[in-house]
Parts: structure tokens; C-alpha cells; sequence
């Protein structure tokens, strides 16, 4: 059985990119979804589909890897396709190539499939199998390393869940955590380095109207910062956690 692989062209847009006129994280993550969906949408098992059917694709975890970051009007493709299937969970990769074919980025992911209305998570179905192009021997995870919370943080802020930070499963965005622990670097670091991986687990939903908490411990390594963040909400209940690790921009180059 062939695998699905499907691809998607963009142009960086203006209001996509940083100070250096790259894209940021969370517009390429932004991609990365967009073109997850698009696949979905192809085989007829996009959003409508899920909602009839009472299911819903939840985020756990991301790994990704940023080599270089496009810039401004450049032109890229994501390609993504499912890695695996197992039982409740979909493993899903990404590679994201310029206009010279070189890759530039590349993430996996893990997908947990969830019954809308019970909240729990449901056993993949047959039909997902062949219209990824996946057989059931295809079901080795993708190992992405477990980030450990430190026993003390250095910085800290309180976000409010407005209604812009809500997607489709009336839940906040994924892409909104990096949003809100970006925030809590110091900008020294931020206008000096270049964040080139990112590690996040996902634990549990956040909802419009809850304050969050984001709470970050910064450690330096030789010439890469190392960030580990939790968020949590006014419960105090961990809703994601987040390592960033932010290189040099003279030791990139």
C-alpha cells in the first residue's frame, strides 16, 4: 500500500514574519496544520466528516527541528503523511523544502483520536487505515524525548483566553501555547538567537475565559539557551509543557 503524502506551496507573508523578516514558529506551525487538514479534507475525512462522525483529532506532542527559518516572500512546500497508526494514536511527519529543494525544517507529531462527546479516546477505525495509505504493520511510534519540569522557575506571566485563541473544537489553538512561553524569554535572548527545536506535550485543554499561567526556567549551554516552560491554568492544572532551545545567531552561522 502506497502512503498518502500531500503538499502545500505558501509565500511568507508580511505579518508572518519577525524583525528579521523570518517566519516565526508559530506560522509555520500554523502550516504544518493547514496542511495536515488539507490531507484530511482530500480524502473526505476533514472537519465536517469528524464532527458527523463524533470524532476529533487532538494535539499530544510535537519535536520540531527549524534549520533554517524562510524569509519574507520566500517560497516553500510542507509535505506531511501518517508515519503510523496504533491503536488510539496517529503518528504523523513533516518536512518543509524551499525553492532549491533543500529542507529546512523537519517535526513529527502524535495525534490522539477522541470520541467528541464521551472525551475519550476511541480506537482508530479500519477506514482511517487505507485512506492514509497505512497498514496495520505500520505502527511504530515516533520517539520524541520527555521534557523534565525543573523544581524552580525564574520568570513568569498571566494570559487571559480571548475568543481570537479559539479553534474549531471551541478549545484554545495549539499554536497558542508557543505564543504565550515565547513571551516569557527575555528578549536578549530572543533578539540574539534563533530558536531551533521545540518539544511539546500537550496535557490538557484550555477553554475561553480561564487565566493562564506560563512559568519558565531558562538554563544556558555552551552557546544555546534552554528553556523549560509549564502552563497551567487558574486551577493550577498543567495544560502544556514546552522546551524551546534557542541557539546564537553567530554560532547558526
Amino acid at each position: 500500500m502506497k502512503r498518502l503524502v500531500s503538499e502545500k506551496e505558501f509565500e511568507i507573508n508580511y505579518y508572518e514574519i519577525n524583525f528579521r523578516k523570518e517566519l516565526l514558529i508559530t506560522s509555520l506551525m500554523n502550516y504544518f496544520d493547514d496542511t495536515a487538514t488539507k490531507q484530511s479534507e482530500d480524502i473526505e475525512m476533514g472537519i465536517d466528516y469528524m464532527k458527523d462522525m463524533g470524532l476529533a483529532w487532538v494535539l499530544y506532542r510535537w519535536d520540531i527541528d527549524v534549520y533554517r527559518y524562510p524569509m519574507f516572500r520566500e517560497k516553500i512546500r510542507v509535505r506531511t503523511s501518517a508515519y503510523s497508526l496504533r491503536e488510539f494514536y496517529a503518528y504523523r511527519i513533516f518536512d518543509v523544502v524551499d525553492e532549491d529543494d533543500n529542507i529546512v525544517c523537519k517535526a513529527k507529531s502524535v495525534w490522539l483520536l477522541i470520541d467528541r462527546n464521551k472525551r475519550k479516546a476511541k480506537k482508530i477505525t479500519e477506514d482511517m487505515y487505507s485512506m492514509y495509505g497505512i497498514t496495520k504493520d505500520d505502527n511504530k511510534p515516533l520517539i520524541i524525548k520527555k521534557v523534565k519540569l525543573p523544581e524552580k522557575y525564574t520568570y513568569e506571566k498571566h494570559f487571559d483566553v480571548r475568543y481570537s485563541d479559539i479553534d474549531t473544537n471551541r478549545h484554545v489553538n495549539n499554536v497558542k501555547y508557543v505564543d504565550w512561553a515565547i513571551e516569557t524569554v527575555p528578549l536578549d535572548i530572543v533578539l540574539k538567537c534563533s530558536l531551533k527545536n521545540l518539544n511539546i506535550t500537550y496535557k490538557k485543554e484550555a477553554v475561553y475565559g480561564e487565566t493562564i499561567h506560563v512559568c519558565t526556567e531558562i538554563k544556558k549551554k555552551e552557546d544555546e539557551y534552554i528553556a523549560i516552560h509549564k502552563i497551567s491554568n487558574n486551577e493550577n492544572k498543567k495544560l502544556c509543557i514546552i522546551q524551546t532551545i534557542w541557539l546564537n545567531k553567530k554560532s547558526a552561522n
